[in-house]
């Protein structure tokens, strides 16, 4: 049984946790921590009796938020974790093979007929022996089309979001802070610095972190804030000031045009399994 903790930070949706969905009771206490803030732990407990749980405590100030978050969980856990959003699930990853302008494009898709439980253990293992000589990598979101040639088993210096590990042995949490990045795009502000200290970080393909729902489809989580869109633009504009050599500001037409980050990594290596 792999040591990995599977880490979901949650705020105000102790009734729908759906990177819980279809894991058994048993799985769950092997393997999830649920971490929330100390008014909700009880809340939580009902709901999920069968996780463990970390509290993040109770001195919360009103900029406190995703960023302040992930900062606690990593200086409050140990050894090997996966963090992952509680609005996601984990699926293997299945290739289809389809033609492309003539050409064979092998596209990269969720097994949706993969029960959570079956991918745990085996997913677990793999990044195990990752985990060793990495500390920090991801799992990668299959949203947009990718070809499995380029991507399988995983994929070297690409940003990770959604579903991130970290190896708490291997770094100073206080040096790799998420509090001296800005108050949300967390994952990405993780991933540039890693990358910028001269690290290369595995996005494991093999698998994929699935967004269950739309943004802002459930209350609760980042929806709770009322200033969301201007946290996210702030947010993106300190991405590019302290890595200006690493990315630029760009519009983005998916989500209502807010800003978002386009990001060129200067190391683009694979790991190619085909």
């Amino acid at each position: 049984m792999s040591n990995i903790k599977i880490c979901i930070p949650s705020y105000k949706r102790p009734n729908e946790v759906i990177a819980l969905d279809k894991v058994t009771p048993e799985n769950q206490a092997k393997y999830f921590w649920l971490c929330v803030r100390d008014e909700e732990l009880e809340q939580y407990k009902e709901n999920y009796p069968h996780c463990n749980y970390l509290n993040l405590g109770s001195e919360w100030l009103p900029t406190d938020n995703v960023r302040e978050t992930r900062q606690r969980i990593n200086e409050m856990m140990s050894g090997k974790i996966l963090v992952i959003d509680d609005d996601c699930t984990l699926h293997r990853t299945k290739v289809v093979i389809q033609d492309w302008k003539g050409k064979p494009f092998h596209y990269m898709r969720m097994d949706s007929t993969t029960n959570t439980n079956d991918v745990l253990e085996e997913l677990l293992e793999y990044m195990d022996t990752l985990m060793d000589e990495f500390p920090f990598g991801g799992i990668r979101n299959i949203s947009h089309p990718r070809d499995a040639r380029k991507y399988f088993p995983y994929r070297m210096n690409q940003v990770c979001v959604l579903a991130v590990w970290f190896n708490l042995d291997m770094f100073d949490t206080n040096e790799m802070s998420y509090r001296h990045g800005p108050e949300m795009s967390e994952d990405t502000y993780m991933t540039l610095k890693w990358f910028d200290k001269g690290y290369d970080i595995p996005q494991i393909c093999l698998w994929n972190a699935k967004n269950a729902k739309k943004v802002n489809s459930q209350e609760g989580g980042c929806s709770s804030l009322t200033n969301r869109g201007e946290l996210h633009d702030a947010s993106t504009r300190r991405l590019v000031e302290l890595f200006p050599h690493l990315c630029k500001i760009k519009k983005s037409d998916a989500y209502g045009g807010t800003l978002t980050v386009a990001i060129r990594f200067k190391r683009n290596l694979s790991q190619k399994l085909f």
